[in-house]
């Protein structure tokens, strides 16, 4: 079955050959930190654990189930073959299907496999057996009905059973830990996510332009490079001589890395890499002709990620909105006037308010 997929102004259109190539979206993590910790507060922790989801499968699922979900409360990506998710705190572990009828299946099987070695310990005849073969918290809720819930597992699922699995799923984001972790309790909050100041500014604006002037010849050329927004026409003195599709990168977000002699988009907030050889084929003479489909700077970011989210990024603005103003003649003024003279100019509105009082 297909998986499904929530409407959101920021979604991909259809799954794209970026998107189908799970293998080339997993970003490396750009610091260590100890995900063994409880600290729902720390951005770089919150981002470490969103760096460990590598498979292409979270960004295909519901936004209430997507990888930002799990990671909020402590999950990462399962280190084993089962697709999942595992907690390094509380050691739990959650087997994700998201196919109702194979979920339902394999649920009805272990309530049956449980109460049969209920029936024969009550016997004598059996050992009891421990769920999953794990001595981790089962990757399954409560394996016996309660009567008084509704066996929803017992349903047919209906457009591949997105509103039943969710059913299921949704609670096990939460009481899929142990009833001691503190995760059980506790969420990260998406906004911790934002921008900090450091990151929209014009110095850390040149370095995601160095870093991405490698990669110049791999980019398409600009009528297939799809921008939020045009530049405006008289640009900084250190920015003049940027070509200006690396500068629409940059200004929404992107960094640039090679894979071999290949160009790479990659994003260290949301952790998305776009291969730009996936916009490209190869003729019979071995060169390079541009597809027709187009590279959307803001669509290629992941649906929550502050650079193109703006109610992550808080403050009404995504941060490319926040970086283009910045490149704005009049918004230029003000940044200069604050990072150069700013002290001077608080200093003499001290003094004018001064004379003011002894007048």
């Amino acid at each position: 079955m297909s998986s499904p997929s929530s409407v959101n102004p920021y979604s991909s259109p259809s799954l794209s050959r970026t998107h189908s190539q799970s293998k080339l979206t997993a970003p490396s993590t750009p610091t260590q930190r100890n995900l063994s910790s409880f600290a729902p507060w720390d951005r770089d922790q919150l981002i470490s654990r969103l760096s460990t989801f590598k498979n292409v499968f979270w960004s295909q699922l519901p936004d209430e189930l997507n990888e930002l979900e799990w990671a909020r409360r402590g999950w990462v990506e399962r280190k084993d073959t089962v697709k999942g998710v595992e907690c390094n705190l509380c050691k739990a572990k959650v087997e994700v299907l998201w196919d109702w009828e194979q979920l339902g299946e394999k649920i009805l099987s272990e309530r049956e496999a449980a109460q049969e070695a209920e029936e024969g310990h009550v016997n004598g005849d059996h050992e009891p057996s421990e769920t999953n073969g794990t001595s981790s918290k089962s990757v399954t809720p409560t394996l016996q009905k309660n009567p008084a819930e509704e066996d929803i597992y017992s349903k047919p699922g209906k457009d591949g059973g997105t509103d039943l699995l969710l059913q299921h799923y949704k609670p096990l984001l939460s009481s899929g830990h142990t009833s001691k972790c503190p995760w059980s309790t506790r969420t990260a909050d998406p906004t911790i996510l934002r921008l900090q100041p450091q990151f929209l500014n014009i110095p850390t604006l040149i370095t995601r332009l160095q870093s991405l002037t490698p990669i110049l010849s791999s980019l398409p050329p600009a009528e297939r490079l799809l921008t939020p927004k045009p530049l405006p026409i008289s640009l900084p003195a250190g920015l003049a001589d940027y070509d200006h599709r690396l500068l629409q990168c940059g200004v929404t977000g992107w960094s640039g890395s090679q894979l071999g002699t290949r160009g790479l988009l990659t994003c260290t907030t949301c952790h998305r890499r776009v291969g730009l050889w996936l916009f490209t084929e190869t003729t019979g003479d071995n060169e390079l002709r541009w597809e027709e489909e187009q590279l959307d700077l803001v669509r290629e970011h992941k649906r929550y990620c502050p650079w193109v989210n703006k109610e992550t990024q808080t403050g009404g603005m995504p941060g490319w909105e926040v970086m283009m103003s910045m490149l704005e003649p009049r918004k230029r003024k003000l940044v200069e006037e604050d990072g150069n003279g700013g002290k001077e100019s608080q200093f003499k509105r001290l003094r004018e308010m001064l004379k003011g009082i002894k007048k």
